[in-house]
C-alpha cells in the first residue's frame, strides 16, 4: 500500500505543477496541423509507444467536429512489419524516419507536427532510443514540428523540440510508471483541447 500511495502522491505533484504555458503552445502547434490539413505523427518507444498509439487514435477520433477540418494523424510504430523490416534491412537508429518519410511533409503548405513520447527522452550519447532522436532530427529538416512529452531532464529529444512538455520525476521506482501515467494524461489533455471549446 504504501507503493501505491508513494506513486499517488507523486503523480499528483508533478501533475498539478504541469507547463500551462507548454501545453498551451502544443495545442497551438496541433491545431495549426489540424488548419493546413497537415498530419500528426507520433511515436515512443516501449510503453510510451503504446501512449503514441492511443494519442493518434484519440487525435484521429475524438477530436473530429463537423466545424473543423478532420486532424489525420498516424503512430508510426503500429505499422509494426514495416518497422522490423526497416531495422533487420538497415540502421535501426534510423528506422522510427524512415517510416517518416511517406509522410512528411504531407504537402506543400501544411504544418505537419512529430508527437514524442519518452520517459527518459533518449541519451545525448545516442546509447538509448536513439530512433526518436533521429526522427526529430528528420522531422525538423522536413520543415515539420517537434513536440517533445519527456521525463528525467528530457533528454537529448528536448534538446531537438519546438514545444518541450516535461514530468519531472527522477527517483526509480516511482519515475517510469508516474512519467507514463502521466504522459497519458497529457495526451488526453491535448485532444480535450481541440474539440470545441474543451466540450463536445
Amino acid at each position: 500500500m504504501a507503493s501505491i500511495t508513494a506513486l499517488r502522491d507523486a503523480v499528483a505533484a508533478v501533475t498539478a505543477d504541469l507547463d500551462t504555458a507548454a501545453l498551451d503552445a502544443a495545442v497551438r502547434v496541433l491545431a495549426a496541423c489540424r488548419a493546413t490539413g497537415g498530419v500528426v505523427l507520433s511515436a515512443g518507444l516501449g510503453g510510451s509507444s503504446s501512449t503514441a498509439s492511443h494519442f493518434a487514435a484519440d487525435l484521429t477520433k475524438f477530436t473530429r467536429s463537423p466545424r473543423q477540418p478532420h486532424l489525420r494523424s498516424v503512430a508510426l510504430l503500429d505499422n509494426i512489419a514495416c518497422h522490423t523490416a526497416w531495422t533487420n534491412d538497415d540502421d535501426p537508429g534510423l528506422a522510427l524516419a524512415h517510416l517518416a518519410e511517406p509522410w512528411l511533409p504531407s504537402h506543400p503548405d501544411a504544418q505537419d507536427a512529430v508527437v514524442l513520447f519518452s520517459v527518459h527522452g533518449g541519451a545525448r550519447d545516442g546509447s538509448v532510443s536513439r530512433g526518436l532522436v533521429e526522427l526529430a532530427a528528420y522531422a525538423h529538416k522536413q520543415g515539420a514540428m517537434v513536440i517533445a512529452v519527456t521525463g528525467f531532464d528530457g533528454g537529448a529529444t528536448s534538446d531537438l523540440a519546438d514545444v518541450h512538455i516535461n514530468v519531472p520525476l527522477r527517483r526509480e521506482p516511482l519515475a517510469t510508471p508516474g512519467i507514463e501515467s502521466v504522459h497519458l494524461l497529457v495526451a488526453h489533455a491535448l485532444c480535450l483541447a481541440l474539440t470545441d471549446g474543451g466540450s463536445r
